[in-house]
C-alpha cells in the first residue's frame, strides 16, 4: 500500500551547541560514574571495534578492512568474545542472528543457541539468483537487490515452509529502487526514483508483505544519509554533504517538516535510531576525527516536542540492542571509552546512558609523557643548540604547539604540529633557537605556553606555562645578544645598523632581512672596527676613528635595544694608521686585541686591558713590511694554535695566513691562495656555521645606478681547522640591498666594511 502524506509537523531541530566544543552532559539523565567498589568490567573487543548489530544476548563487532577484517561475537552476560571464522558476516539488527555466506548459501545462526540455524540457498531461485546482492538483513529475511536491464529492484528472500522464496518489492511503472536503509525490526526504507519525471520518494517497506507501506516526497537532488522510524514519526537526514543539510521529521501519514542543521562540517556518517518517541543521532567516528563537528555528540531528541540533549561526547557506532534500547561504542569525558546502553529512564521517561563495559581509556585528551621547556637558566650552547620539549598523548588526533615569547622584545616563536598523523601520538616540539624569520633568538627572559587541544573539539585543551632565561657564551661579533655574528652597515645619512648573518642565511625568499638600528651620526667616522671583547665585559665592543684621528670606544651592551653604550674617548693621533683590525686574542689573556699598520708598513699591537676606561695598553711594534697588503682581517683562532690568527691580502689578490703564537707575534706567513681580489671586503666573523671553527665571509658589492641601489652578496668560506688549507670553497650565504642617491663611494659600499670607509 502506498499512502501519500499531507499533514505537516513542525519541530525545532537545530543541533545543540555551536560545533567547536562538545556540549556539557550535565543536562542529560545519566547514570553516575561507578565507584571503585563497583568498577565497570572491561570490554573484551579491541579498541576501534565497530558495532554491526546486537540482540538480547550479545553483539557483533568488526575491526579492520579488506582481507584484515575480523568479526567477533561478544556475550552481554559475561563479556566473553569469540572470533568468528574468516569471511563475510552480517548482523540482523535487534536480534542475535549472525549471517554468513558460502557461495549462494546464507546461514543465519542464532548466537544465543535457542533456535536452529536458518539456511537459505539462493541457487534454488533459479538463473536469476547469481544477480542478487545482499543489502540488509531484517529478522530472518534477506533484503537483496538486482540490476537487470538498467533497473535496480529489491527482493525479500526468506524461507517459507522450508522453501526459498523471493518476493520483489513492487514498483510503479517507470520507477526504480536506489539506496536502502534499515529502520528497525520488520521494516526497511528505500529510495524510489522516476528518472523520466525527475521525481524521488522515500519508501518504507513492510517486510512481512513486501509492500511500500508509506512514502515521502523528496527533492530529486536530495541525498538521504540515514532513516529512522518512531511509533509516530519518520525521520531522516538529508543533504549530508551540502550546506543546506537538514534533519527532516514527519508524522507518519503526513508531509514532512524539514529544519536546517546549524553545524560546522559535513553530516556524512550520521546515524539515526529510534528509542520510543525519541530519536538518537550522531556523526560516527568523532573520537578519531581530526576536525570538529557539532554532530559528534550522541544526541537524543524528542520527536514530539523537539527537546534535545546529548548523552555521549561521541559514538563510534550505534545499533538497536534487541530489548527496546540502543548500544553504542563511544565515550564521555566523565566515564571514558566503552560500551554504553541507551534506554528510557523509568522515572523520567527520558533516554539515559549507562556505561556497560569500559575500554579503560579516556575520552578526554590526556598526557602520557611530557618533556616541558626548562626552568631557571638554560644554556643553549651546552644543550647543543636545541631546546627539547614535547608530549606523548593518549591519542593521535591532537594539535599541539609551543609558544615562546622574549620578554624584552616581545618577539614570539610558535612551534606547532597541527596535522594529526594516524597512529602517531608523540609530538616533539624541539626548538632550534630561531624565530620565524630565521633570526637566532635573543638571550634573556622568556615566557612559554605549551598547549595540546583535541583536533576533534571533544574535551578541554591541555596547557602548561612557565618561564626560563636563555643564555649563550658571548661571540666576538655578536652585538645584539643572540649568539650569532652580526654585520655592520653604515647607510646613507650616517645611520649605523646591524644585520644578523644567521638570519640572512636562514630566511626564506619571502622574509625580509632583519635590521637593528644602532643610531645616526656615524658619518663622522672614517674607520669603524668591531673588536670583540676588549673592555672586560662579556659583550662585543667596537672602536671608531673620526676624521681628525681621534679613536673612540663603544662598549658592547649585547641587547637588541642598545647594542653599545655611549662612546668614550681613547685618544688622538690615530690618523697615522691606514689599516685597523680587531677580534683575535693575540696575547692569550682571553681578550681580543687591536692591530694597526702605519703608512710605512709597520705593524703595531694594541693589547686589550679589560678596562673600559683605558681599553688598550701602549702600542708595541711587532713587524714591518706590511705595506704590501691592502687588507688585514683578524680571524680568531683558525687552526688550534696558541693565539688568534690573522689573514692578509696582498695587492695581487693572494691571501696569506699568519698563525698567532699567543705572545703577540705570528709565525711565518702561509699562502692560502689567489683570487681574493674579487671581494671588496674580507670579514672575519668567527664561527658562522656553528661547527666550532672560524670562518671568513667575502663581500661583493654590485652597484645599480639606474635603480639607485646596490646589492651586496655574501660568500662564506667555512673554516676547515687545517693550517695548510684553512678555508673551504666559497658558498653564497645571503644578499642585501641598500638604496642610495649619493655618488660618494662611502655611502653604498660602507655596508659591512668596518676597516675602511
Amino acid at each position: 500500500m502506498n499512502r501519500t502524506l499531507a499533514t505537516t509537523v513542525a519541530l525545532v531541530l537545530a543541533v545543540t551547541a555551536g560545533g567547536l566544543t562538545a556540549p556539557a552532559l550535565a543536562a542529560a539523565p545519566q547514570a553516575a560514574a561507578p565507584s571503585a567498589a563497583e568498577a565497570v568490567p572491561p570490554l573484551t573487543v579491541p579498541a576501534g571495534s565497530e558495532l554491526l548489530s546486537a540482540g538480547s544476548t550479545g553483539m557483533l563487532t568488526r575491526t579492520g578492512t579488506g582481507t584484515a577484517t575480523v568479526h567477533r561475537w561478544t556475550r552481554h552476560a559475561d563479556g566473553v568474545t569469540t572470533t568468528l571464522p574468516a569471511g563475510p558476516h552480517w548482523g540482523s539488527p535487534g536480534t542475535d542472528l549472525v549471517v554468513t555466506q558460502a557461495g549462494t548459501v546464507y546461514t543465519l545462526t542464532d548466537m544465543s543457541g535457542t533456535t536452529d540455524p536458518v539456511v537459505i540457498d539462493t541457487a534454488e531461485l533459479g538463473p536469476q539468483a547469481p544477480r542478487y546482492t545482499l543489502r540488509q538483513v531484517v529478522g530472518t529475511t534477506l533484503v537483496m537487490s538486482s540490476h537487470v536491464d538498467g533497473v535496480v529492484r529489491h527482493h525479500l528472500v526468506f524461507l517459507e515452509d522450508d522453501e526459498v522464496v523471493s518476493r520483489a518489492v513492487p514498483l510503479q511503472e517507470g520507477w526504480e529502487a536506489g539506496r536502502d536503509y534499515v529502520t528497525g525490526p520488520g521494516t526497511f526504507a528505500v529510495i524510489l526514483r522516476s528518472p523520466g519525471t525527475a521525481s524521488q520518494r522515500l519508501g518504507v517497506v513492510d517486510v512481512a508483505t513486501g509492500e511500500v507501506a508509506e512514502s515521502y516526497a523528496l527533492k530529486y537532488s536530495a541525498y538521504v544519509e540515514s532513516v529512522s522510524l518512531t511509533p509516530a514519526h519518520a525521520i531522516w537526514l538529508e543533504n549530508a554533504y551540502a550546506v543546506d543539510k537538514r534533519l527532516v521529521v514527519a508524522s507518519r501519514g503526513a508531509d514532512q517538516a524539514p529544519v536546517p542543521l546549524d553545524t560546522l562540517g559535513t553530516a556524512d556518517g550520521t546515524v539515526l535510531h529510534s528509542l520510543g518517541d525519541w530519536v538518537a543521532y550522531a556523526k560516527t567516528g568523532g573520537g578519531a576525527a581530526d576536525s570538529p563537528n557539532g554532530l559528534y555528540p550522541l544526541t537524543v531528541r524528542s520527536a514530539k516536542t523537539g527537546g534535545s540533549f546529548p548523552l555521549l561526547d561521541h559514538a563510534t557506532s550505534l545499533v538497536p540492542d534487541g530489548d527496546g534500547g540502543l548500544l553504542a561504542v563511544g565515550g564521555t569525558l566523565v566515564q571514558g571509552e566503552g560500551l554504553y546502553r541507551i534506554a528510557l529512564d523509568a522515572a523520567t521517561g527520558k533516554p539515559a546512558a549507562t556505561l556497560v563495559r569500559t575500554l579503560g581509556t579516556p575520552t578526554a585528551l590526556t598526557v602520557v609523557k611530557e618533556t616541558l621547556p626548562p626552568t631557571g637558566t638554560f644554556d643553549f650552547d651546552r644543550a647543543g643548540g636545541r631546546m627539547p620539549a614535547g608530549w606523548t598523548l593518549s591519542r593521535y588526533n591532537a594539535k599541539v604547539s609551543l609558544t615562546l615569547t622574549h620578554t624584552a622584545s616581545g618577539r614570539t616563536v610558535k612551534i606547532a604540529d597541527t596535522t594529526p598523523t594516524e597512529g602517531v601520538t608523540d609530538f616533539p616540539l624541539t626548538w632550534n633557537g630561531l624565530y620565524k624569520d630565521g633570526l637566532p633568538a635573543y638571550n634573556g627572559a622568556y615566557t612559554w605556553t605549551m598547549r595540546a587541544e583535541p583536533a576533534n573539539g571533544i574535551g578541554p585543551a591541555i596547557e602548561r606555562t612557565g618561564t626560563f632565561t636563555l643564555t649563550r657564551a658571548p661571540r666576538p661579533r655578536d652585538f645584539d645578544g643572540n649568539g650569532s655574528p652580526d654585520l655592520l652597515s653604515r647607510l646613507e645619512g650616517g645611520i649605523l645598523s646591524t644585520y644578523d648573518l644567521q638570519q640572512l642565511r636562514n630566511r626564506t625568499p619571502d622574509q625580509a632581512e632583519y635590521r637593528v638600528t644602532v643610531g645616526g651620526g656615524w658619518q663622522v667616522y672614517d674607520r669603524i672596527v668591531p673588536t670583540g671583547n676588549t673592555g672586560g665585559t662579556r659583550d662585543a665592543d667596537l672602536v671608531a676613528r673620526d676624521r681628525s684621528g681621534v679613536l673612540w670606544f663603544y662598549q658592547g651592551k649585547g641587547t637588541h635595544k642598545a647594542s653599545f653604550a655611549p662612546r668614550t674617548r681613547i685618544g688622538g693621533g690615530w690618523q697615522v694608521y691606514d689599516k685597523l683590525t680587531g677580534g683575535s686574542d693575540l696575547t692569550g689573556d682571553g681578550r681580543a686585541d687591536l692591530l694597526a699598520t702605519d703608512r710605512s708598513g709597520a705593524l703595531w699591537l694594541y693589547r686589550s686591558t679589560g678596562d673600559i676606561r683605558a681599553p688598550f695598553a701602549a702600542r708595541k711594534k711587532i713587524g714591518t713590511g706590511w705595506q704590501v697588503y691592502n687588507q688585514l682581517t683578524a680571524t680568531g683562532n683558525l687552526a688550534g694554535g696558541a693565539g688568534g690568527d690573522l689573514v692578509a691580502r696582498d695587492r695581487d689578490g693572494v691571501l696569506w695566513l699568519y698563525l698567532g703564537k699567543g705572545d703577540g707575534t705570528f709565525t711565518a706567513r702561509t699562502r692560502i691562495g689567489g683570487g681574493w681580489q674579487r671581494y671588496q671586503q674580507i670579514l672575519g666573523l668567527g664561527d658562522v656555521d656553528g661547527d666550532g671553527l672560524g670562518d671568513l665571509v667575502g663581500e661583493n658589492v654590485a652597484p645599480d645606478p639606474a635603480a639607485g641601489a646596490s646589492q651586496t652578496s655574501l660568500l662564506l668560506h667555512r673554516g676547515t681547522g687545517q693550517r695548510t688549507a684553512p678555508f673551504a670553497p666559497r658558498q653564497h650565504t645571503g644578499s642585501l640591498w641598500s638604496t642610495t642617491t649619493s655618488t660618494d663611494p662611502a655611502s653604498p659600499t660602507a655596508l659591512l666594511k668596518g676597516t675602511a670607509p
